[in-house]
């Protein structure tokens, strides 16, 4: 398995590759699969949600006790990666020309930026909610309660920093108007000419 980091994820984009991107310590697999369409127009239409690729991201938390006293329990949120991966599409379709081959592989490259992007917005998320202060409750139970409540709300927030970088790329149709490191090429498909 070739293992890219975001200087070399371009040699990643290639469905002949069997590859992962490396983000710090996180390992993420890019798996391809395949679709035939009848020409490199086809693909203009699905651009606009995301349709050459997807990543899947699941995460955990935990609560860290730090101190059980006769005054109470604290503690802190601990919120980590379980698993990810990158999910894209690689197409062709009859009589492709090579422009045509060179039109995808522009959207093959452009896609997985978009996709680093979740990724890397997931890890933003996660290391703002495991800097955040502890917090404490005068019971075992409150303190159970309490760290549910910011599990919650730690879940929410991923997934709604995972909306609003969608939002600001559109699904990376607008990707180079991001700021780095997300900025990019974006997912935009120009077709040659007679669409092959």
């Amino acid at each position: 398995m070739l293992l890219c980091t975001v200087l070399t994820f371009a040699m990643c984009a290639d469905p002949s590759v069997e590859g992962a991107i490396t983000l710090g310590d996180l390992t993420v697999p890019v798996v391809w699969s395949h679709a035939r369409v009848n020409s490199c127009v086809e693909l203009g239409a699905q651009s606009t949600q995301d349709g050459a690729g997807l990543t899947r991201l699941e995460t955990g938390w935990q609560s860290s006790q730090t101190r059980e006293s006769s005054e109470g329990y604290a503690g802190h949120l601990i919120v980590r990666v379980l698993d990810a991966r990158i999910e894209l599409t690689s197409y062709s379709w009859d009589r492709m020309t090579a422009a045509g081959g060179a039109a995808l592989q522009r959207i093959y490259r452009a896609t997985l930026w978009h996709e680093i992007g979740h990724v890397r917005t997931l890890l933003e998320s996660i290391d703002a909610i495991n800097a955040e202060p502890d917090f404490s409750a005068p019971t075992p139970d409150a303190y159970t309660a309490l760290a549910k409540a910011h599990g919650d709300a730690a879940a929410a927030r991923v997934n709604a920093d995972q909306v609003a970088y969608d939002r600001a790329a559109e699904h990376g149709l607008r990707q180079d108007t991001l700021p780095p490191p997300l900025a990019g090429p974006d997912t935009v498909v120009n077709c040659p000419s007679g669409g092959r």
